[in-house]
């Protein structure tokens, strides 16, 4: 009996070093890549497997470049399961925090279909697009916040350091104070007694939207009341319709069905009104709709153009290539938008923070000419 329970101790002790993996079985959590790296490692493994170099020899070359030396461990672990008869997607997938999971889908199609070249360089160009649009915006909004952020210094300055001096001079003088000096000295007196709780009433409302938009249904009705805001709801539309055609120009491409598409394009929407619009697309299509009928059906998301390319698409048969003539009109669509959207948005805050601290000066000099008039 202690024969067979000893036998039985030592398979189990086998099983155990068997399903010990050495090299890191499971996935590497914490790994990232930042948007512009991800672009040069694409481009450069596309432009040397074209030019007949092998995958693990250019993934080797990656390894060596200086400006990717914080990712050469991550590099060096995927080329060597590619050496080892790995599938280059599932060596990325081993890294789900810098490779998701749409790219791998596209790389794994990539492999497949013999492509890996071609996909690899139309998954760089849909990041670069990505990353000039999003160059684009912050290059616009950069001056409004710059101006917003400093106006509102100056304000705060002299309501709370400016005024107040003056305040006594007035108060020594016996000086008349007309109304509009009068409100900004109670406004500093305000500011200074009970300051900290604007700050922490500002502390509170940034925590309650972070905490809203941590949790799934609060997050789509802030996405929904961001959409109907004036303006701005067009232009995040517009956004969010433009990274849907990308992502579904691009696996359309890659060889996916618009139905096993439109399954992977909502995760990468980031609105999530949009998301779930994509995803009840997803269901008519799997159903047997057609897919411009489901674009009519929500036609406040789509504007006219892309639905009568799509219709044109579906009846030539030629979608796919339909898709590049949406995209770059969306494109269009989004920085027309933006330059118009912010050109008007400039010119009135620059404006309106002109006339605040023009009244601020003026309130505190009218005052004086009372008292030189009186002293004459």
């Amino acid at each position: 009996m202690s024969n067979f329970a000893a036998g039985k101790d030592g398979d189990d002790f086998l099983k155990k070093l068997q399903n010990i993996k050495i090299g890191g079985g499971g996935k590497a959590k914490g790994m990232k890549i930042k948007k512009r790296d991800m672009i040069f490692m694409l481009r450069n493994i596309s432009i040397l497997i074209e030019n007949g170099l092998s995958l693990p020899k250019s993934l080797e070359t990656l390894v060596t470049e200086k400006s990717l030396k914080k990712y050469s461990s991550m590099l060096e672990d995927i080329k060597s399961r590619v050496e080892n008869g790995e599938a280059f997607s599932d060596a990325l997938a081993m890294y789900p925090d810098a490779f998701n999971d749409l790219m791998v889908s596209q790389i794994r199609i990539g492999e497949r279909s013999g492509t890996i070249p071609v996909t690899m360089g139309r998954i760089m160009h849909q990041l670069e697009h990505a990353d000039n649009l999003k160059g684009h915006i912050i290059k616009k909004l950069s001056y409004p916040c710059i101006l917003v952020t400093a106006g509102s210094g100056a304000i705060t300055f002299m309501l709370l350091y400016v005024i107040p001096t003056f305040q006594g001079i007035y108060a020594e003088s016996g000086a008349k104070l007309p109304g509009i000096t009068q409100l900004l000295i109670t406004l500093g007196e305000l500011g200074t007694k009970y300051g900290w709780m604007l700050i922490l009433g500002i502390v509170a409302l940034v925590s309650t939207i972070v905490g809203i938009r941590r949790q799934t249904a609060g997050r789509l009705w802030m996405d929904t009341w961001l959409l109907r805001v004036p303006l701005l709801g067009q232009w995040f539309k517009n956004i969010s319709v433009l990274q849907f055609m990308e992502v579904l120009g691009n696996l359309m491409d890659a060889g996916f069905t618009v139905v096993e598409a439109l399954e992977s394009c909502s995760k990468a929407v980031g609105n999530r009104a949009i998301r779930q619009s994509i995803d009840q697309m997803h269901a008519a299509l799997t159903r047997g709709e057609r897919f411009s009928d489901e674009l009519g059906r929500h036609g406040d998301l789509f504007p006219p153009v892309v639905r009568q390319l799509v219709v044109v698409g579906e009846k030539t048969g030629t979608l796919s290539k339909t898709t590049v003539h949406i995209r770059a009109h969306l494109r269009r669509e989004v920085e027309t938008y933006t330059n118009v959207m912010l050109g008007a948005i400039e010119p009135t805050m620059t404006a309106g923070l002109a006339f605040c601290i023009g009244g601020m000066v003026l309130a505190i000099y009218l005052p004086m000419f009372d008292m030189i008039g009186a002293m004459k």
